[in-house]
């Protein structure tokens, strides 16, 4: 994962040259002809829906016969949505699929196999890292094209450190973070923000992963490194320099539109670097890009680069020709994408990555210089993420906030999830 940024860039001059615009290319009848309805889904924020909503207009142009019915929604209600459809069979022909939940899907037979429409040209890959193809690949097969490339972040408030007179590095220690979060607090009242995203990275700077490789227990022996995150959490709680409980109901972070960074309420927000852009436009300023804070004492590198999202086709598509034509069509052709605009992350199709390239404004330009400094200290992604983590993640969510509110203790908290969590991978497993 670490070189696939490189080998992407490294095609994109050669291959550049021997890519045909999307205007260009020979528009092949889908379905034969015949009238059709495609249901869609994803998650995102309104930049994405109306992003995408217009590669689908231009999709429906070269192919009148097929129409869209969309499905979009917010990240927290969005794989809620998609388990009730799974569970009554009505799941949508295309949607959008995250890295850790593939291996899950797979599990349940959820996605059609892509790998025939690879072999038939419908599916161009040529153009595509072999690195990116197997992130989306279980047991050799091609179940979810990557949209894009990108890296969690930290965005900071670049006004709020003017105006507090603080440099930003490029990465910082946790024991820096929180001094310059009380500096800032104490020269701007700006706040902070820390949520569970933190934990996974907690995990990666001692070398391990949250969960073993065969997923049926998590990758460390006790509760330390839980521990550690509700202890964080805790000691955050108590400071004024961080966010309330009661004005984060009110913030939501998970929500573009009300992210505290928006208004300066805080001034950060853990992400993913894709996100630069629709947060950036949503404040109304620029802002800045951080790697992930790292304890003193990790011994290995946090970043990592990772596929963003995919597109994946449902099992029981009736119309399996539209669905891989149309994520084809999404990610490989230009025209498609100079539209989208990198805002899924860097295009993993060196033909698209060129022509953007050309044409970048200020904001794309801080993203694609962020994703290139990764590069050069990235260490490998975790694997999938096995059947049961989503209700862990839930666990965690709901033990951070009784942390926040001094309902449980740090230790309570650390035992509750490594015991539970232990009992659901288990059970999951079997």
């Amino acid at each position: 994962m670490k070189k696939m940024l490189s080998l992407v860039l490294a095609l994109a001059l050669l291959l550049s040259v021997m890519a045909l615009p999307a205007s260009a290319e020979t528009v092949k009848e889908v379905n034969g002809g015949e009238p059709c309805t495609i249901r869609i889904a994803w998650w995102g924020n309104q930049t994405r829906n109306d992003l995408t909503t217009k590669v689908l207009d231009m999709y429906h142009e070269l192919h009148p016969n097929v129409t869209f019915e969309t499905e979009p929604t917010s990240w927290d209600g969005y794989w809620d949505k998609l388990a009730t459809q799974a569970a009554t069979s009505s799941m949508p022909d295309i949607f959008q699929q995250d890295y850790g939940k593939v291996g899950s899907f797979f599990a349940q037979n959820l996605m059609m196999d892509l790998t025939p429409y690879v072999e038939n040209g419908t599916i161009d890959t040529s153009r595509i890292s072999t690195a990116v193809l197997e992130s989306g690949s279980m047991d050799g097969k091609l179940y979810a094209l990557c949209l894009g490339l990108n890296s969690p972040c930290l965005f900071y408030d670049k006004e709020t450190f003017a105006a507090a007179g603080i440099e930003a590095p490029l990465q910082l220690t946790w024991d820096q973070f929180f001094s310059i979060s009380k500096e800032i607090y104490e020269k701007t009242g700006v706040q902070t923000y820390i949520d569970s995203m933190v934990l996974g990275m907690l995990f990666r700077g001692i070398g391990t992963s949250e969960y073993a490789a065969d997923g049926t227990k998590f990758g460390v022996e006790d509760d330390t490194v839980f521990k550690t995150y509700f202890q964080m959490i805790a000691d955050a709680a108590k400071e004024p320099w961080h966010v309330s409980p009661e004005l984060l109901v009110e913030k939501n972070p998970t929500v573009t539109e009300t992210m505290p960074i928006i208004d300066k309420t805080t001034w950060d927000s853990f992400s993913n670097s894709n996100q630069l852009t629709t947060i950036s436009s949503t404040a109304g300023r620029e802002l800045g890009m951080m790697m992930w804070p790292v304890m003193a004492d990790d011994t290995t590198q946090v970043q990592y680069l990772k596929s963003s999202q995919f597109f994946c086709g449902s099992a029981t598509t009736k119309y399996p020709d539209v669905v891989a034509d149309f994520i084809n069509f999404f990610v490989t052709s230009v025209d498609a994408n100079l539209v989208l605009k990198g805002e899924r992350g860097v295009p993993v199709d060196s033909a698209v990555l060129a022509a953007l390239s050309e044409g970048l404004n200020e904001t794309d330009q801080i993203m694609y210089s962020f994703i290139d400094e990764v590069n050069k200290v990235a260490t490998p992604m975790d694997r999938p993420t096995p059947n049961g983590s989503t209700q862990i993640g839930t666990l965690v969510e709901d033990l951070t906030e009784q942390v926040r509110y001094g309902e449980i203790s740090p230790e309570d908290a650390a035992a509750q999830v490594f015991a539970e969590g232990s009992e659901i991978l288990a059970e999951n497993a079997q």
